[in-house]
């Protein structure tokens, strides 16, 4: 099976993630600094003047948290990202 390199395991508590393991190592997140939801592909429902409320793989939503986490020690910021379609995590930045 092929894994995305910043493909995450993230545990949450049904509404925001609370830990993730990255690189062989468990952080636990302290802070969530922000939070927001990106959607792709409106370019495509604004050009052709078609609403499509409901088509999710046209969408590409994606919703991302900005957090503080760390294993032991010195608390670092990660982007995490989870896909809405297929429900998977990414770190985006590190």
């Amino acid at each position: 099976m092929f894994e995305l390199p910043n493909a995450i395991q993230v545990e949450s508590d049904g509404l925001a993630p609370i830990e993730f393991t990255f690189r062989g190592k468990r952080y636990r997140i302290h802070n969530v600094l922000n939070r927001w939801c990106e959607s792709g592909g409106w370019w495509n429902r604004i050009s052709d003047g078609v609403y499509r409320a409901n088509d999710l793989l046209d969408d590409n939503a994606r919703a991302i948290w900005r957090v503080e986490a760390a294993p032991i020690g010195a608390v670092n910021t990660f982007e995490l990202e989870r896909d809405e379609t297929t429900g998977k995590w990414l770190i985006r930045i590190v």
